[in-house]
């Protein structure tokens, strides 16, 4: 009986004697989930690409409130110099003759122009100057405009055609600074992504590390009870089996975490040496008010303010229907002073006034109900439109509900996982020293070893889960709820 305690002492002076043996790692510099969402995914080459094309965004958009603005241009033809023979017919007999054209043309002119978005018009102001130089006749001889005013503009429904355009562009540019900030947050979620791959290598590189070392431990205690007779040879084969399968999965696993962590700084743009995945700890919300999600989503996501657009694109078109189907014209006003003269001078006295006004209808009378059919057509497109929205909106908000249910429920597996993993280490830790005594069986290490490698798994996708439906609400509503702020703010300050 004590020759039997003796050689379990000795048995468990080897595990600890062994298991002490853990290999130096050399200090890295370890790279948080916290900051590759913060910080390094916003300077990655995919950031700098959106904000490129943000800043594209929001130039179209001041090109569009400047165009209201008045513009001023300046047109200067300094040579139009022409010697030929043309043919022209005297009106007193209608007989032709061939008179040498051997000239210059000279001009310069001005135009502003201005326009009315109250009424839908423009409005013009011109001035021009031509200089002609006849060397056939050796004369010079000017013609001036110096002041012309124009005024255009549809007679009906031009005031409402561009207060809808105009409602439409603003609606865009807030689009494309919500659109920046959801395509910033996928960029965030993808990198994440990235992340979690590099995560899962890691963990099952670690746990496989300490299996490796516990099973070479195994494996030497394996050969003393064999050489005593106290297991089989089975048993021993078993045992060597599982230290050459912990070994494969240590190396495997090595790679792996290699190569998806190359991948994760490829993504980001950085240098991969040195650095490390630290395990994310608990730092989300315990859980999220699904008011507060509606809240936000509905301010802040991109997708609502889409549908407002094509409700009023939808409306736009059906009243430009309704006005080509009725009574409508066009109205021009001009009014202008012009003189000819042979000197600069002279061209500029005694003007003569140069009016005009054009009033054109268009009256649709008779075309074999086709215009009937065009606004039907119209009007059933707008019903369609506006039932489509209808329908997307509400997809869209029952996604939203899937996603806070997810995303709670996570967060209790979370905890419930780790937990258990933690639970499962010890368990296996203990079998091992249980069969150093020989109290427990090969099949049993096994069973704890293989327990302890499926609560692994399911923290990690506990882990995975709550983070992926987490950032997917924040990607929807632009907020986050952790830092309780909205994304606009925090991605629009930055770039200033």
């Amino acid at each position: 009986m004590s020759s039997k305690l003796n050689l379990g002492r000795i048995y468990v002076f080897v595990f600890i004697l062994l298991s002490s043996h853990f290999p130096i790692q050399s200090q890295v510099r370890k790279i948080t989930i916290d900051k590759v969402i913060d910080s390094l995914v916003l300077v990655s080459p995919k950031a700098k690409i959106e904000n490129l094309n943000f800043q594209n965004e929001l130039l179209l958009f001041e090109n569009y409130k400047k165009s209201f603005l008045p513009s001023l241009s300046i047109n200067f033809n300094p040579i139009s110099f022409n010697r030929s023979y043309r043919v022209l017919q005297k009106p007193e007999d209608g007989s032709y003759s061939y008179v040498e054209d051997y000239s210059n043309n000279s001009s310069i002119g001005t135009s502003i122009r201005q326009k009315i978005g109250f009424t839908g018009g423009e409005l013009t102001i011109n001035s021009n100057l031509n200089y002609l130089n006849e060397f056939s006749r050796n004369r010079n001889s000017f013609s001036t405009t110096p002041i012309a005013i124009g005024y255009s503009q549809q007679l009906f429904g031009g005031g409402k055609l561009h207060r809808l355009e105009n409602d439409i562009e603003y609606a865009r540019n807030l689009v494309a600074i919500k659109q920046y900030c959801t395509n910033i947050s996928q960029i965030q979620h993808e990198a994440l992504n990235f992340f979690m791959n590099a995560l899962l290598n890691k963990m099952e590189k670690e746990l496989a590390l300490e299996n490796k070392q516990n099973n070479d431990t195994l494996l030497h205690i394996a050969e003393v009870k064999l050489k005593n007779g106290n297991i089989t040879e089975y048993d021993f084969k078993q045992i060597e089996l599982q230290s050459l399968n912990t070994q494969y999965a240590y190396e495997n696993g090595t790679k792996n975490y290699t190569e998806s962590q190359q991948k994760l700084m490829t993504f980001l743009g950085i240098n991969a040496d040195s650095v490390d995945i630290g395990i994310p700890v608990f730092e989300l919300p315990l859980s999220i008010d699904a008011h507060l999600v509606t809240t936000y989503v509905k301010k802040n996501n991109p997708f609502f303010k889409q549908q407002e657009i094509q409700k009023l694109e939808a409306e736009k078109s059906l009243f430009s229907a309704k006005l080509s189907n009725r009574l409508n014209g066009n109205i021009n006003l001009n009014y202008g002073i012009n003189q000819y003269a042979e000197t600069f001078i002279n061209a500029y006295r005694h003007g003569n006034q140069r009016q005009s006004l054009n009033i054109g209808f268009q009256i649709p009378v008779f075309q074999w109900g086709i215009n009937k059919n065009r606004m039907r057509i119209a009007e059933n497109t707008h019903q369609a439109s506006n039932l489509a929205i209808e329908n997307r909106i509400l997809e869209f908000e029952n996604d939203i509900r899937e996603k806070i249910n997810t995303y709670n429920q996570s967060v209790k597996l979370w905890f419930t996982s780790e937990k258990a993993y933690k639970l499962s280490q010890e368990q296996y830790r203990m079998q091992v020293q249980k069969f150093t005594l020989g109290k427990v069986s090969v099949y049993e290490l096994t069973t704890a070893l293989n327990d302890q490698n499926d609560a692994m798994q399911r923290y990690y996708t506990a882990i995975r889960d709550s983070f992926d439906s987490y950032f997917s609400l924040r990607n929807m509503a632009l907020y986050d709820f952790k830092k309780e702020t909205e994304l606009e703010v925090l991605f629009t300050d930055r770039r200033k």
